[in-house]
This record gives structure tokens, C-alpha cells and sequence, in this order.
């Protein structure tokens, strides 16, 4: 009998499960806020009700509700162990409200994201107060919370300059860096006090998804009294965001100004004003200017010297004058020695110019000085040591030559004197004459010795000429070249006739006594 009592309650609890037509069931849940943006520290309660079909003398159990969040949201502690909630009990017909906090994280997109709620829990049939059976049932459910993301935009230029008194295309990029989409994306470009928008100032995008970005050109002048240096552009942003709402931000867009740098050389004086070849110490004088917008720092200037001009002495021709803003200008001296075969014509000698901007960028030019070299007679001796005896009225005959490139006229040439040197000059000056080119003429000096020393001296020359006057050079030209005298002791024409003598009667003395012994010899 007890057996089959047993079996009929079997029968009767499975055909109590197979016909229970409900269980625990979970609601849609509330969030507080409604509407849930990345970032937000969200409040969702799920509604666990208790449908449970049970006979008498039963009820649920043991409830165990977890819940399993996934990315974006992130489990905070408000029950006493988190995610998680648990029921002794559960009457039939009877709701509980589950509370659990989320945290979303900062970078979620907008999305449907998934929340898993698990259940489970027992029922249990009790007879006479003793439990008589229980069995274990679970329930699951998955709901999508919506997440809106925000768009955030951010502009940048590629790192374009601008130039005051210009108007120039600039690319600015627009990039969503937010979260969310944006619908109906339009821009528009403000004023400021030196850098303008011109022709279109306002722009239409459209739709931009998260992490998108358009390049986008946008024409800005530059006022010509703008300074060098950082500029901020309003631009104002409009959008609707994935709610439905207006959006608006304004974003300064970053630019830099960089005026145009133009190191210009001018004004250039000589001193002497008229060059000639074989001048010496040549001062050049320049004025460096900054006929740009930008400054110039640390400008340093090198003279390049090459055939026929050379620097007068070392290092002579390496400038640094500081900087210079817009429109100033300094001045800057060079010295230079001209060979003397220099050809009579326009010259460019080299300036290397180097400079620092604004942003410490070194830039490099090449400039130009024009030099005109004037024709110039020369004259050298052809042979600059002669050989005089020391006695009166050595007659001294010196060639002079024009090495120049232009005619001398009435050439002279004069010994000159100086009282520490035993020299006096019965003749010293004689006039050559012209000499053309190339041409040679000969100028004659009687030179007195007094009781010189044998040894060597060196004596001035001065040789003065004018310069051609078929083109129009009444310029005199002084030159002072250096003659070597040799002084050798007098009378070399008695030496030689003593000389003679002496050999005429040592070659008598041999005759002779050479014919007396031959004589000797004969007479024995």
C-alpha cells in the first residue's frame, strides 16, 4: 500500500512539474538614470516575481540570484556580496525588487550592451511539518542595456603657418573623438582681431561615426600688422547627438604666425670710393636688412674672398649682428686687398647669410656686394739690386715697367734721400715719359758714395705717374718701391791695370831667367 501511495505522489509531482505553467519570473528592469552615457554610475532594479503554479503544502526556496554583467559595465558593491542576492524564501504571488550599481566605463560606444540574471532556487513540499521532497529549478534571462555615447570633436591645422598680409588655404581636420555618434555635423569659423575668415565661413559635414574624421580647407587672411607667434581661431561645432538633442561646442583652433624672412644687402660704400688693383685694407661698409614680416636671430655673415680679392687679415670678414625684427636693418664692415693683375671690371663677391627664425629653424642665403674695379698704371723695376763702387758719380741706369692695366703718363722716378746712408744724389730724378701696358722705359740716377761700408743698403724709390688721360684719369699715382745697392770698395780700374802689370813682369822675370840658363849652357 505504502509503495503505491509513493509511486502515486511521483506521478503527481512530475505531472506537477510538466503542467506548472509559470515559474520565477524576471521583469524588464529600471535604471535610474534613464537614459545611460559612458562615465555614468548606473541603478538597475529587476522585478523577481514568484508565478510558481504550487500545490498545497509548497513553496520556493533557497533563492540565489546572480547577476553577470559584460563590458561596459562593471560590477559596484551594494549587497552584501556583489552580484549577487539571496532569498530564503519566497511566498507565492509575491515580487522582490533586486538592486545592483553599475559603473560604465569612460570609453564605451554607443551600443546595446548584455546583462545576464541567472536564478535559482528550490521547491519544497512539506507533510505534517516535516519536509517531504524538494527539487531544484533555475531560471535565466538576458536583457540589452542601451548605452549613449558622446561625440566629442577635436580640430587640428597639420601644422599649416600663416603670413601676415596674406590669405592662404589652411587644411583643418575635424576628428570624433567621443563615443558617440553625431548627425548633422556643421561648422563655422569666427573672427579675431588679426587672423579672418574669408569667402565661406560656414561648412556642412553630416553624419560622423565614432573616431571618424574629415579633412576639410578653410581660407584665412593674415593682417599685416600681425605679429609672430601662436593665434587661436573660434570655430563653432553643431551636431545632433544619437538622442535627438542639439549640440554645440566651440573650439579654438590653434595656428601659428610666422612672418616671411627676406635678409636683403644694400647700401654699400667704399672707402677709398674708387677701387684700384693693389689697394689694400678695401673697407666695405653694408647694411644687412629684414625686409619681412618675421624676425631673424642670430645672423651671421662671412665675406667670401676669392681671385683677385683677398681678406686683409685673418677672420677680418666673419660678422654676427644679433637680430632683426621687421623692417630693421644694421650696418656691417668687411676689408679686402685687391691683387694687382686684377682686371679692370664688376665684381659679385659672395656673402653666405645664415639665421635662426622664430622657432629656432636655421636658414641659409646668398648674397651679392657689387664691386667695380678701376683701371691703374702700375710700375715695378725690372730688376730691384744693383751693384754701385764706393766713390763719386756711379752712374745707375733702372728700367721701370707698367704691370697695370691702364697707361702712366709723365712717369718719374726719384731717388730719396736719407741722412743715416752714405748716398747723396747729384741726379736724382729722372722722367721716363709714358709708358703704355706693358711697356718699359728707362730712368737714369747718379748716385755719390761717401765713404761707405761694404755691405748692402736699401734705398726708397719713388716713381709717380698720371693716369691715363684719353679717359679722363688725372689721378696721380705715388708708388714707393725698395732698391737694393750693393757697395763694393773703388777704384776697380787701377786693380785691374795693377793686376795686368803685376802679371807682365812675373812672365818677363821667367822669360829671363829662362834665357840665361839656356845661354849658360851653350857656353860650356
Amino acid at each position: 500500500m505504502n509503495r503505491i501511495l509513493k509511486m502515486v505522489s511521483i506521478i503527481g509531482l512530475i505531472l506537477l512539474i510538466i503542467n506548472s505553467c509559470s515559474a520565477l519570473a524576471i521583469e524588464e528592469p529600471e535604471t535610474t538614470p534613464k537614459v545611460i552615457h559612458p562615465g555614468d554610475d548606473v541603478d538597475i532594479w529587476f522585478k523577481l516575481n514568484n508565478n510558481e503554479l504550487l500545490g498545497d503544502n509548497e513553496r520556493v526556496e533557497d533563492v540565489y540570484i546572480e547577476i553577470k554583467p559584460s563590458y561596459p559595465f562593471e560590477l559596484i558593491q551594494v549587497n552584501p556580496s556583489k552580484g549577487k542576492v539571496t532569498y530564503n524564501y519566497l511566498e507565492d504571488g509575491v515580487s522582490k525588487d533586486m538592486h545592483f550599481k553599475f559603473h560604465v566605463d569612460d570609453d564605451a560606444r554607443s551600443n546595446e550592451y548584455k546583462i545576464d540574471v541567472n536564478v535559482k532556487y528550490y521547491v519544497v513540499r512539506y507533510e505534517d511539518g516535516n519536509e517531504e521532497y524538494r527539487y531544484s529549478r533555475s531560471v535565466s534571462r538576458s536583457f540589452y542595456v542601451t548605452v549613449y555615447g558622446d561625440a566629442n570633436f577635436e580640430l587640428s591645422s597639420e601644422g599649416d603657418v600663416l603670413t601676415p598680409s596674406k590669405t592662404e588655404k589652411i587644411p583643418i581636420i575635424i576628428e570624433n573623438k567621443g563615443t558617440g555618434s553625431a548627425k548633422q555635423v556643421t561648422f563655422s569659423v569666427g573672427n579675431t582681431e588679426s587672423v579672418n575668415p574669408v569667402e565661406t565661413t560656414k561648412f556642412y559635414i553630416g553624419g560622423m561615426a565614432a573616431s571618424e574624421s574629415t579633412k576639410t580647407y578653410i581660407s584665412l587672411h593674415t593682417n599685416e600688422k600681425a605679429t609672430e607667434g601662436s593665434y587661436s581661431v573660434p570655430i563653432t561645432i553643431n551636431w545632433i547627438d544619437q538622442e535627438g538633442l542639439e549640440k554645440q561646442d566651440t573650439i579654438n583652433l590653434g595656428l601659428i604666425v610666422k612672418g616671411d624672412l627676406m635678409i636683403g644687402i644694400s647700401n654699400i660704400i667704399t672707402e677709398p670710393k674708387e677701387i684700384k688693383p693693389k689697394d689694400t685694407y678695401v673697407r666695405i661698409d653694408v647694411s644687412v636688412s629684414n625686409n619681412g614680416h618675421g624676425e631673424a636671430k642670430d645672423i651671421n655673415l662671412k665675406l667670401i674672398t676669392n681671385y683677385p680679392f683677398r681678406d686683409s687679415w685673418s677672420s677680418s670678414n666673419i660678422k654676427n649682428i644679433g637680430t632683426l625684427t621687421s623692417g630693421t636693418s644694421k650696418s656691417v664692415t668687411f676689408y679686402i686687398d685687391v691683387d694687382k693683375e686684377a682686371q679692370a671690371r664688376h665684381y659679385e663677391i659672395p656673402i653666405n647669410v645664415s639665421y635662426l627664425d622664430i622657432f629656432n629653424k636655421k636658414h641659409y642665403e646668398l648674397e651679392y656686394i657689387d664691386i667695380y674695379v678701376k683701371p691703374k698704371p702700375i710700375l715695378e723695376l725690372e730688376s730691384n739690386e744693383i751693384t754701385i763702387e764706393n766713390k763719386k758719380g756711379n752712374q745707375v741706369l733702372l728700367k721701370i715697367k707698367n704691370v697695370g692695366n691702364e697707361k702712366a703718363e709723365n712717369v718719374k722716378i726719384t731717388a730719396v734721400k736719407n741722412t743715416a746712408q752714405p748716398f747723396d744724389y747729384p741726379t736724382k730724378t729722372d722722367s721716363i715719359g709714358t709708358l703704355n701696358i706693358n711697356d718699359s722705359g728707362e730712368g737714369l740716377l747718379i748716385i755719390d758714395v761717401d765713404n761707405g761700408v761694404e755691405k748692402q743698403y736699401i734705398i726708397n724709390l719713388e716713381v709717380r705717374a698720371v693716369g691715363d688721360s684719353d679717359i679722363g684719369d688725372k689721378q696721380v699715382y705715388i708708388s714707393n718701391i725698395p732698391l737694393k745697392i750693393n757697395v763694393i770698395n773703388g777704384h776697380s780700374e787701377l786693380k785691374f791695370i795693377g793686376t795686368i802689370a803685376v802679371i807682365i813682369i812675373v812672365l818677363g822675370s821667367g822669360y829671363y831667367l829662362l834665357e840665361k840658363r839656356k845661354k849658360k849652357k851653350d857656353d860650356e
